[in-house]
């Protein structure tokens, strides 16, 4: 090996590295962002009256239960494959398939789709900020996003990569191009 191929092995893995470090903070950064929106939303609506709070923390929890019905039957599966007595219930059954068929179907998106489609949620997830509705449709939007992102890092991170990726994106290019929104 000559120097010219160490020094090359040195750059392929520094950009690697780069690219690696960008990935996690993707990971980390989009659940966080969504997370904290989500949290200043609730506060927010508490600040209001209560009752306004009560109905924004409701909307934060829907996405929350409804990932924890669609992912804790398999959560159980991988466990113990099989119930005591050796079967497994037809619920159990039934919300495993559902899960497994809506996994399937990310699987099968090309990976420069599902971060283009993320990137279009991200940009319209910060149009939204500037609505002002009785419905807390903010808290919806950013509960599921957050929800659907780790419903998909639960089961693989790499798989979770793009569509953090693609919600950093889109946020990112709807402040550059629009602005901060005005919450």
């Amino acid at each position: 090996m000559t120097s010219g191929d160490a020094v090359s092995n040195r750059n392929d893995n520094l950009a690697r590295n780069i690219i690696h470090a960008i990935m996690w903070t993707a990971l980390i950064v989009a659940p966080g962002f969504l997370g904290a929106l989500a949290t200043f939303f609730v506060a927010r609506a508490f600040s209001d009256g209560f009752l306004s709070g009560l109905r924004s923390f409701a909307a934060v929890l829907l996405p929350l239960m409804v990932l924890t019905f669609v992912v804790a039957p398999k959560l159980g599966r991988d466990r113990d494959n099989t119930a005591t007595d050796g079967t497994t219930g037809d619920n159990d059954h039934q919300a495993g398939d559902d899960a497994k068929a809506l996994a399937r179907s990310v699987d099968s998106l090309p990976l420069w789709l599902a971060t283009l489609g993320m990137a279009a949620v991200g940009a319209v997830m910060m149009q939204l900020l500037n609505l002002s509705t009785s419905i807390p449709i903010v808290e919806l939007v950013l509960s599921a996003g957050f929800s659907f992102i780790l419903y998909l890092w639960a089961d693989d991170k790499d798989r979770a990569a793009p569509y953090c990726l693609g919600l950093v994106i889109g946020a990112l290019g709807y402040i550059i191009i629009l602005g901060v929104p005005h919450v």
